[in-house]
């Protein structure tokens, strides 16, 4: 893709119901829903998405809804899985949906992390990024990730594969090293991955952010972005601390859980989250719901 990733994007939850079975007709709704707003795309199977709680037939049905349903937005699909070929087994038949991915998403493998060493993992992106037909974005998330994080020297290095274009930085203390290695590319997209990054990296040069809040306040995280560009830098940085303050006392006490029960007072489909993560109880839930309903600024 010629257009470097940018902006908003919706790290998309799976929708379940109370059997654990997914409920495609929440997430048709909420693409709709999500698609009436300035984000720039979504990204599915990730962390929110509870891809490791999600066959790989179940993970290509959700791809399959999210092409339908994708609009004129981005679509970022994760492929991560533990080994290399596991990996490659899954895109393969990634490859062979419809177009419309615009972006694969992999998560560095984690389980064995002491053996997870510099030239382990860049052995395994790039393997898959020659391999990928879609290009391929570094999905950095220590804390789903066993702590392991790539170095920012490895990460510039990536940076010079063609097909690699990108990281989407999860941890949290790791985005300004990025920056100093990789900013400034004009062919590469540097995503916070979090409310709580989102400054530090629109501010040093970064491109956008993948923020979780996103599920249940779309609209205010794409006008953070849309101030900032707009060169309305301290309005952004209001917003960004009014949305942050926001996701800390709801969603952010109780991680996928917490976004999905905002996102089902809001009246977005969340649904249930899969066992064993315990949907937020109903004290916790009204809480929440008393939260999001107070009068906020214009």
């Amino acid at each position: 893709m010629s257009v470097k990733l940018s902006g908003i994007v919706i790290p998309a939850v799976t929708p379940f119901d109370d059997s654990g079975r997914i409920a495609e007709s929440l997430l048709s709704a909420n693409l709709k829903a999500w698609g009436l707003t300035q984000v720039s795309g979504y990204m599915f199977l990730g962390s929110n998405g509870e891809f490791r709680s999600l066959s790989d037939d179940e993970s290509l049905r959700v791809a399959q809804l999210a092409i339908a349903g994708k609009q004129d937005k981005y679509l970022i699909l994760g492929i991560g899985r533990e080994s290399t070929y596991q990996t490659l087994a899954f895109l393969e038949r990634v490859a062979q949906l419809p177009e419309g991915i615009d972006f694969v998403s992999v998560l560095t493998p984690s389980y064995f992390a002491n053996s997870m060493t510099a030239a382990a993992l860049e052995a395994h992106f790039i393997k898959v990024a020659d391999t990928s037909p879609i290009p391929v974005l570094l999905y950095i998330a220590p804390g789903f990730a066993n702590q392991v994080t790539p170095t920012p020297v490895l990460i510039a290095r990536l940076a010079d594969h063609p097909n690699i274009v990108g990281i989407k930085d999860t941890s949290k203390t790791m985005m300004g090293d990025y920056l100093g290695a990789i900013g400034g590319r004009e062919d590469f997209s540097i995503m916070a991955g979090s409310v709580g990054n989102l400054r530090e990296c629109l501010a040093g040069g970064g491109t956008g952010g993948v923020v979780s809040a996103a599920n249940y306040l779309p609209a205010d995280c794409a006008e953070i972005y849309a101030l900032f560009t707009a060169g309305l830098i301290g309005q952004a940085w209001e917003k960004l601390d009014e949305v942050k303050e926001l996701a800390s006392a709801t969603a952010g006490k109780f991680s996928v859980a917490g976004v999905k029960a905002c996102m089902n007072i809001v009246g977005l489909g969340g649904g249930y989250p899969r066992l064993p993560v315990l949907p937020a109880d109903a004290a916790d839930v009204a809480a929440m719901a008393q939260t999001l309903n107070q009068p906020r600024h214009p």
